[in-house]
């Protein structure tokens, strides 16, 4: 006789949308100073223009994944969800503010930040839960 296999599988997810909201408020903060502070050097200091972007997108990568990292530790459970979570937040603030001035960032470089953003807020969660 072969024995029957009933077992359901029951997915649950536990968002803890407080924490995402948090991390999230959390990324912009550190988002603004990291800016003001890498605007400050650039300004007072001889700087190779290409670098901006390059610039931008640490600033951006940092932020997410302190905001994700912060997140996962206030929920406690399931860190790359929440830092996923917390990444994009971010990025549909992050479009959402582009969209209000003339020249939005909308192109090849969304892409970029979209990855960004995703692989940031999962690590930092990742890494929140894991400590």
């Amino acid at each position: 006789m072969c024995p029957k296999l009933t077992t359901a599988v029951k997915w649950t997810w536990n968002i803890n949308l407080a924490a995402i909201l948090y991390g999230s408020l959390l990324a912009v903060i550190a988002s603004i100073i990291l800016m003001a502070i890498g605007g400050t050097v650039m300004f007072y200091t001889i700087f190779n223009e290409r670098l901006v972007p390059v610039i931008g997108l640490s600033i951006l990568f940092i932020s997410i994944f302190l905001g994700g990292l912060i997140s996962a530790r206030k929920a406690g459970k399931m860190g790359w969800l929440h830092g996923l979570g917390v990444g994009l937040t971010f990025l549909v603030l992050t479009l959402l503010f582009s969209m209000i001035f003339p020249n939005g960032v909308f192109g090849f470089t969304v892409l970029k930040k979209i990855l960004a953003s995703i692989i940031a807020g999962c690590l930092g969660g990742i890494w929140g839960v894991g400590e």
